[in-house]
């Protein structure tokens, strides 16, 4: 089988968009974001398809379809390649991935005849069938994935099936392996292990146990019986006595609940008390003695008070007032005898008289000078500081008037309660003091009247709720009727009632023992009704040691002719194997460089062991992981060439995996590459630069070819 080319109508960001492929090594060079894992995706589904079974969908389909379904497609997702086989068949391969109506197998030639019928696996058509794979199988061999190339070692499990199939393809005894997986299921249910609990094997076993158990259950069974009986008739003893006990004690209860209410009947003969004052007089009384007796005394004020202060304030500003004139008029007089004699200095000084002119002009200025600063402050700041210390007094006196006048008013206004609250208790008037005493006394008169009515009306409610809406007539009545019945069952109503005998224990008890008795005649009649056969239970024991050793003869046949299967099935994975240690083998040293020369698979488990010169063998996983990763592209290639059927060659898909190799191991695995294209199809995406070098010296149409992808930006 080869790829002709893929179509990519509605896949990714691609529409309408193909690539057409050559039967050899197509190496497929594009950079980051070109495009390269989706045309890779695009090939295996175009091959596969995906799975259309019932149920819901796996993981990696899930992932498959959230990264490559288009978003702008309208719904629409499909791609499709065209497949030469080697029996000369064309193929076109279309799969609607979206609803999978349209998913076709058709012939490129022959009037589109449809071949859908051989390849369908999963609810859809696989056309990896054709090589004898599945989509899953060629996903973990041939398509290899980017970064995904040690990733067949996760999924053995799942190809042993395909290997165990290729083993019987090539004729070895694979019959063997196929025999003892099925003489292991029929083992597993026809016998079981030691731990399978729900198995032949030891359900036998623990039905031999129960029948040994019923068997022993059967011959004691009928003696428990016996003696059940015997203690059902002592507890109707009881239950009769416990009964006979609570009737006498609920006629006692009746009697003296009906003396109780025709005393309290006798008493209220005039009917429901009724309450002697106003509750809302009392409520103004509490008010007004607290309101009194919350007021302070006020006390009289000290000192001068506003009006005095006023006036005194007055007298200081007048003084005040009269002082700075005086002040005023002496510098008026000083400025001019200062000016008279400055100016008659001077005058004298420019005439003849200088000796007495200097004089006299010093003297007017210093006069001049000493009006300019003279203030009179040694009479005006004493009277400033008096007025300003009146100033400051006479708000703080204002505040203490005012509130003496709001206490004396609030005093007053308690006063004038209380006295209207005395004469309402009907208190005679007299001073506050006198009137808030009257008012306590009377406060305690009118508590113990409260007190009695309290008692009086709790009597009265006592008697509601002995009635319960009956009449007295009836509750004798039923007084009458409860000690007949206690008679009946023979209460003693004249012994004294003992004083753990209360109706609720009592009634408690009677439950009790009235249950315990319902449940264990139920319990005998049952029991006599099912009482199990001894001769029956003795059969069923026999019968279940005959089974018990059938299964465990049929244990010991299979268990002898699995041990010679096993031997068989050894055989098998030897010879496959040696197919796979082979393949990888042919390739080997040329790949590493010769490093390493010989190899060993393990194909349970698909683990690799290689051996280096110095003939000690290391687990491919723990070499380094360039090497690693061309280790298994080697051994995906001896799985797709052992799995694959023998007419067909299965391409390889290959997404960047040289990313892990330096430059001399790239240059091997691709010449290795190339080689191996010259029988089986291959197709490496890359995105290295040093890929393409080597592709535009060695690669030569029409077997193989170099394909540029577009960059991003031209699509």
């Amino acid at each position: 089988m080869r790829f002709e080319s893929v179509e990519a109508y509605a896949f990714g960001p691609f529409r309408d968009a193909s690539l057409a492929l050559v039967p050899g090594l197509n190496v497929v060079f594009g950079p980051n974001e070109a495009g390269k894992s989706t045309w890779h995706a695009a090939l295996y589904a175009g091959l596969c398809g995906i799975r259309r079974a019932k149920g819901r969908a796996v993981r990696v389909d899930a992932r498959f379809e959230q990264r490559h379904r288009p978003w702008d497609a309208n719904g629409a997702w499909e791609v499709g390649v065209r497949l030469a086989l080697a029996d000369g068949r064309r193929v076109a391969l279309r799969h609607d991935l979206a609803g999978g109506v349209d998913s076709s197998a058709r012939d490129a030639e022959l009037a589109g005849r449809d071949y859908s019928n051989e390849i369908v696996f999963e609810g859809a058509p696989d056309g990896s069938r054709w090589l004898g794979l599945d989509r899953r199988s060629f996903l973990h061999t041939a398509c290899v994935r980017q970064a995904q190339m040690l990733a067949v070692r996760e999924d053995a499990g799942a190809l042993q099936a395909a290997l165990q199939a290729a083993a019987a393809t090539a004729g070895t005894d694979a019959t063997a392996a196929r025999a003892l997986a099925t003489l292991k299921g029929f083992r597993s249910d026809r016998v079981g292990s030691e731990r399978a609990r729900t198995r032949p094997l030891v359900q036998s076993r623990h039905e031999v146990e129960a029948a040994r158990g019923e068997l022993d259950i059967a011959r004691g069974a009928r003696d428990e019986y016996q003696r059940k009986r015997a203690r059902l008739a002592a507890r109707e003893g009881m239950l009769r006595a416990t009964r006979a006990r609570l009737l006498a004690g609920r006629a006692r209860e009746s009697g003296e609940r009906l003396a109780r209410m025709r005393e309290l009947s006798r008493r209220f003969e005039s009917g429901q008390p009724r309450l002697f004052d106003d509750p809302e007089l009392a409520d103004r009384v509490a008010v007004a003695v607290a309101t009194w007796e919350a007021q302070p005394m006020p006390k009289p004020l000290a000192g001068e008070d506003v009006e005095e202060l006023e006036e005194r304030l007055a007298a200081v500003a007048e003084e005040l007032d009269t002082v700075a004139g005086r002040v005023r008029r002496k510098r008026r007089w000083l400025l001019g005898g200062g000016g008279i004699g400055l100016v008659a200095g001077l005058a004298a000084g420019a005439g003849h008289s200088v000796m007495l002119g200097w004089p006299v002009a010093v003297l007017g200025l210093g006069t001049l000078a000493w009006a300019f600063v003279w203030r009179g402050a040694g009479r005006i700041r004493p009277l400033e500081a008096g007025r300003a210390g009146i100033v400051a007094e006479l708000p703080r006196r204002r505040k203490e008037e005012e509130e003496f006048a709001r206490a004396q008013r609030r005093l007053e206004e308690a006063e004038s309660v209380l006295r209207r609250s005395a004469a309402d208790a009907g208190l005679e008037v007299g001073s506050p003091a006198a009137l808030v005493d009257g008012l306590y006394d009377w406060q305690a008169r009118r508590r113990r009247r409260l007190g009695r009515y309290e008692e009086e009306q709790a009597a009265w409610s006592e008697l509601r709720r002995l009635l319960e809406d009956r009449t007295l007539e009836e509750w004798a009545a039923e007084t009458e009727r409860l000690e007949a019945e206690a008679t009946a069952y023979g209460g003693n109503l004249s012994a004294p009632a003992d004083p753990g005998d209360t109706a609720e224990s009592l009634e408690r008890l009677e439950r009790r023992q009235r249950e315990a008795l319902e449940r264990e005649l139920g319990a005998l009649e049952e029991r006599e009704r099912n009482l199990p056969d001894v001769a029956d239970a003795e059969e069923r024991l026999a019968q279940a040691e005959r089974r018990q050793g059938e299964i465990e003869r049929l244990d010991a046949t299979l268990a002898t002719t699995m041990d010679f299967l096993a031997a068989a099935e050894l055989r098998v994975h030897r010879d496959v194997a040696q197919v796979l240690r082979e393949t990888v083998l042919a390739w080997l040293p040329r790949v590493t460089g010769g490093r390493y020369v010989d190899c060993r698979v393990d194909p349970a488990s698909l683990a690799v062991e290689v051996r280096g010169p110095d003939g000690r063998f290391r687990s491919a996983d723990l070499l380094s992981h360039g090497t690693a990763e061309q280790v298994y592209l080697l051994l995906r290639l001896a799985l797709a060439r052992h799995l694959t059927k023998p007419q067909e060659a299965c391409p390889l898909l290959l997404d960047d995996a040289l990313s892990g190799c330096d430059a001399t191991r790239a240059v091997a695995v691709l010449d290795t590459l190339l080689a191996i294209a010259g029988e089986t199809q291959v197709i490496l995406f890359t995105h290295d630069a040093d890929v393409r070098r080597w592709a535009e010296d060695h690669l030569r149409e029409p077997r193989d070819r170099l394909i540029d992808l577009e960059p991003p930006a031209a699509r």
